[in-house]
């Protein structure tokens, strides 16, 4: 009897893979349905509608990846949710939100390289969408990551970023630059220091003279 219905399981994919094969979406999404009654974990039975959905190029696929995110978070599978923001940022490699999130999710796991890919990373897409409040807070918001080179880096970068605007205090860019320096004299990086002023020194001598190195 188990064999019988393993059987009826298996017939049932391969429907589900003919239809998509062919275009018919009603009728995958249909088989899907009757497939998804046997499915225990919710979370990855709403990643595989999502699946169905992008196969047809159907916009509400987002959703229900977000969806599938959300509810393997509820479960503790963080890092089943981070795959499915990777995979959205695929899908959306514009889409600073759900890059957002990835980075959330990675900070939550605590792994440190995909931390620091995905904070630059972010960063460049923030300074480059004239995002200003939300780069500085980003930045402000990663202050207690434990790489003190990566922070006094992250903080440089902001700086620069946020040269050619107005819209940001002149204090608050000191007060990042100073931020790097401070973490570079740390470490004894002097190396770090001189090339970051010699960048700010052609962009913003103003900046450069409000900076205590010594």
């Amino acid at each position: 009897m188990k064999q019988v219905e393993a059987d009826k399981y298996n017939v049932a994919w391969f429907k589900l893979a003919d239809c998509i094969a062919r275009g018919e979406k009603e009728r995958a999404i249909g088989v899907y349905r009757l497939l998804s009654h046997s499915l225990d974990d919710k979370a990855l039975a709403c990643q595989l509608f999502a699946d169905i959905l992008l196969s047809f190029q159907d916009e509400q696929a987002h959703t229900k990846y977000k969806e599938a995110a959300t509810l393997y978070q509820d479960t503790h599978r963080i890092l089943e949710a981070a795959a499915v923001y990777e995979h959205l940022c695929t899908i959306q490699p514009d889409n600073i939100d759900y890059k957002r999130m990835r980075l959330e999710l990675y900070q939550q796991m605590a792994i440190g390289y995909k931390v620091e890919e995905y904070t630059w990373a972010l960063l460049n897409d923030l300074i480059k969408a004239e995002q200003w409040n939300e780069a500085i807070e980003l930045v402000r918001a990663i202050e207690s990551y434990p790489d003190e080179s990566f922070i006094a880096s992250i903080n440089a970068q902001l700086v620069m970023g946020l040269l050619p605007t107005d819209q940001v205090l002149f204090d608050t860019k000191v007060v990042h630059a100073q931020k790097a320096v401070e973490l570079w004299k740390s470490q004894s990086n002097e190396k770090e220091i001189k090339k970051f002023i010699g960048q700010l020194k052609k962009e913003s001598a103003d900046i450069v003279e409000k900076i205590t190195c010594d």
